[in-house]
């Protein structure tokens, strides 16, 4: 699990900041943020301060990742690594109990950070610096749009009725709410959005399927753009749990929500959308990296 509690006891009375900076080999600011956040209490479960002197056993929650072998990365420069996320697996730990593409990736090499992320249900290719001296100037290239990022999807119903070729989606979009379990989870179409674009090319339809296969490339980086856009056209992507019926996206989110307290693998989805590129330039190079 990304996060564990453990009962460690002071050999000698020590200052709260000390002592957890030791236990988890950090610096004090680290160590005063996790007393910050209350995750550093008595066995009775009370809350620490960081001047508190400890001579008890105290109970500290800390992320601790585990290695999952399957995550290596599938290439890797100096600088920075490509890695696959399946469908149905964080990027990122959501609280004590999920797994997380990041808890595996730290495991094996703590100076790694996610430069970005994909949903849970999304797969495909993240991009990791491989040291904090790169972190920034691959955020920078993510911020500023300099990544050029394509996806595979498959949507529900023939496109090429409202489209042909290659056209752009233009909708404002306004980010969900930090709820959870409900439908405040989702974006939304709205003209007090921010402006939001995705370029969509039409590559085959399967009249046996009714199923329109696309490239898309997002403009923008707004919270499940390409799938508000493809569901307000009215071709939602196929195992879509979201924007779609209300009755069906609760059921989804309830599902997750169990998650949360423990019960992994209820929710899974099979989201045909699958970030398949990533194409920048990086320290004079140029690189475009594709799933075969």
């Amino acid at each position: 699990m990304p996060f564990v509690a453990e009962v460690f006891a002071p050999t000698a009375p020590i200052k709260a900041t000390k002592f957890v900076a030791e236990i988890l080999a950090c610096n004090f600011k680290q160590a005063q943020s996790y007393i910050d956040r209350g995750r550093l209490t008595t066995l009775q479960g009370q809350k620490i301060h960081k001047a508190q002197i400890l001579n008890e056993p105290v109970r500290l929650l800390f992320f601790k990742p585990t290695s999952c072998p399957e995550f290596a990365p599938i290439f890797a420069t100096p600088h920075f690594a490509l890695y696959f996320k399946p469908k149905n697996l964080y990027s990122h730990p959501k609280n004590y109990t999920t797994h997380s593409l990041y808890e595996s990736i730290y495991a094996n090499n703590p100076q790694a950070r996610l430069i970005h992320r994909l949903d849970y249900e999304t797969s495909g290719l993240v991009l990791t610096s491989q040291a904090k001296a790169h972190e920034k100037p691959l955020r920078e290239l993510f911020s500023s749009r300099q990544v050029v990022k394509t996806y595979a999807a498959l949507v529900q119903g023939d496109l090429r009725a409202y489209a042909s070729g290659a056209f752009s989606v233009v909708l404002p979009i306004v980010e969900p709410a930090s709820i959870r379990g409900d439908l405040g989870v989702r974006s939304k179409i709205d003209k007090a959005g921010k402006f939001s674009a995705t370029t969509i090319e039409i590559q085959s339809y399967d009249p046996q399927t009714n199923q329109t296969r696309l490239k898309v490339i997002p403009l923008t980086g707004r919270t499940h753009q390409i799938r508000l856009h493809l569901s307000y056209l009215g071709y939602p992507l196929v195992g879509e749990p979201l924007y779609i019926e209300d009755m069906d996206a609760r059921a989804y989110l309830d599902a997750k929500k169990a998650d949360f307290v423990g019960e992994f693998g209820r929710h899974k989805t099979k989201l045909a959308l699958e970030a398949v590129g990533l194409s920048f330039s990086l320290y004079g190079l140029r690189y475009a990296l594709y799933l075969n």
